[in-house]
């Protein structure tokens, strides 16, 4: 299976989750056969103000590769900006996030919330795709609302936003 010109060794990648996946456990999934990695969730603001802690979640071993990166957010030109340094930090991909259900999340027009405004996630997608060399995935729910399932849709301006591939939460 490949993502954009990143070949998997197995047809299996690891869901990213806050808190857990870290690069110690990233490292014992892929040594167990996981075809490909992807960091907890990183915050594009927080990797353009420098924060330490966050900088410190762009860590990656090579035998956990090939990796990607998550990142969340909700204004493009941070995100076009993040990815760049993503890019520059040695990660095989970079994975988007809009389906974060969190309270804290939603609440700052991040992760699921992004689904309410197909508008502003396809101009996230697109500045990210634009601004770097490796592929861009991202990851989204069947829809915000119970009754509102628009993973079709999403999945439709996924690929006209140029994302390598996509993951239905």
């Amino acid at each position: 299976m490949n993502i954009g010109n990143i070949e998997l060794s197995a047809p299996l990648a690891l869901a990213p989750m806050a808190g857990i996946t870290d690069l110690p456990f990233r490292l014992i999934c892929r040594r167990l056969g996981c075809g490909m990695t992807v960091s907890e969730m990183v915050s594009a603001k927080g990797l353009l103000y420098k924060n330490v802690k966050t900088t410190e979640m762009l860590r990656i071993d090579d035998g956990e590769r090939p990796t990607a990166i998550q990142l969340f957010g909700s204004v493009p030109a941070e995100l076009a900006e993040a990815a760049r340094i993503v890019e520059a930090s040695g990660a095989d991909m970079i994975d988007f996030n809009m389906g974060c259900p969190v309270p804290k999340i939603v609440n700052n027009g991040e992760g699921s919330a992004l689904m309410k405004n197909p508008r502003l996630a396809h101009d996230i997608l697109a500045a990210m795709v634009k601004a770097v060399k490796i592929p861009v995935t991202v990851k989204f729910r069947a829809g915000f609302y119970d009754d509102d399932i628009c993973a079709a849709e999403f999945a439709k301006m996924a690929e006209e936003s140029g994302a390598a591939a996509l993951t239905v939460h």
